[in-house]
């Protein structure tokens, strides 16, 4: 309860009066269609109240398009970019948001060019989004024993983080929003000279198989500039000084 208290002053501090929402489903209308989608704890207030006026957006790990189509929504004049791995996972994001004006990439986003090694996730025999890169630790196994990942990998495309934005044309970006099960440290050793104003990114420690853990990527962020102004648990949310 105090880290708690103690967390939510220091995002009171940063000028961030919303609360972090829960994760959950919300209904949405693309195509025609009504259908569930899901959002992180991510509260589109904080934008405004961190006085940031959002021209490019960009989320890495789409899951089903909820967050990507939620910031589309609440800025329809920013570029919303959004990437997702799996190549299961990326014809629910293209139904999800067809129409919305969402750029949707599938690769995985790593710290490599070329065909990486994905290990499928699935809840009761459906892929979902705890496809990784990264074997999940026993520990990831007590803590989810619903989630059943594949015993064997399979290739898909990978990307570094500057080799995306040189080939999207993507100079500046204003939000990183990621969740991309323990991949999120070979993104930020891959930025290059891109320094997203925020970065919300996934922090799991102890649940992926040859992951350096947080403290590395503690490290880098404060090396390349960020401050954390959030932690929400499994969840932190950085600003870079230039901000």
């Amino acid at each position: 309860m105090l880290n708690k208290i103690t967390a939510r002053l220091t995002m009171w501090r940063n000028g961030m009066r919303s609360a972090p929402l829960r994760e959950r489903m919300y209904p949405i209308s693309a195509n025609g269609q009504d259908m569930q989608v899901q959002h992180s704890k991510f509260n589109l207030n904080w934008i405004g109240e961190l006085g940031i006026s959002p021209q490019t957006i960009v989320e890495l790990g789409a899951f089903d398009g909820g967050d990507a189509y939620r910031f589309k929504k609440q800025f329809p004049n920013t570029r919303v970019v959004t990437v997702e791995a799996d190549p299961d996972r990326i014809d629910t994001v293209q139904r999800s948001l067809d129409g919305s004006g969402v750029e949707i990439f599938n690769f995985a986003a790593c710290d490599q060019d070329g065909p990486v090694d994905w290990f499928a996730a699935e809840i009761n025999g459906t892929t979902n989004a705890q496809g990784s890169m990264f074997r999940h630790t026993e520990a990831y196994q007590k803590r989810f024993p619903f989630v059943e990942q594949a015993d064997k990998p399979m290739q898909v495309d990978g990307k570094r983080f500057d080799s995306f934005c040189k080939d999207a044309n993507i100079t500046a970006i204003d939000l990183l929003h990621m969740d991309i099960e323990g991949a999120e440290l070979s993104v930020l050793q891959s930025m290059g000279d891109v320094r997203p104003g925020l970065i919300y990114l996934e922090w799991r420690e102890g649940s992926f198989v040859g992951h350096e853990g947080g403290d590395s990527a503690a490290t880098l962020l404060t090396n390349m500039g960020y401050t954390m102004i959030g932690d929400l648990g499994d969840d932190r949310l950085y600003r870079h000084k230039d901000t």
